[in-house]
């Protein structure tokens, strides 16, 4: 997974451009990932999930619920829980699901908040 940082010097907000498929993970870090100490907490579950003290972790936000396994990690955003009987060809909206929906390996994830926490 590539990605690129930026920061907003006048409203000190960061910023974050994933590669294809993994934008879902960059709306979700900008929108709940500001503080430090949320991204440290987040780092100390996947310590656990590594350690295998905990098989599965599910974390709920604003607009993206995290789900992460001691193999991967998945994000996804609330609008897909809600069904929409309206919506006959979904595949039409299958560039637009990789904006509200992402999958990686938990240690391409770990690298991502590594990277992000030292950023921020």
């Amino acid at each position: 997974m590539e990605f690129d940082f930026k920061k907003d010097y006048f409203s000190d907000k960061a910023t974050v451009k994933l590669s294809m498929g993994h934008e879902a993970f960059g709306t979700w870090l900008e929108q709940e990932g500001q503080s430090k100490k949320w991204v440290e907490d987040l780092l100390v579950v996947i310590g656990q999930l590594q350690q295998r003290k905990i098989t599965e972790y599910k974390l709920a936000g604003s607009e993206f619920n995290l789900y992460l396994t001691i193999e991967e990690a998945k994000i996804s955003n609330h609008s897909l829980h809600e069904s929409d009987d309206s919506l006959e060809d979904a595949n039409e909206l299958s560039f637009y699901d990789q904006e509200i929906q992402a999958e990686c390996g938990l240690e391409d994830f770990l690298n991502l908040l590594e990277s992000w926490l030292a950023f921020i």
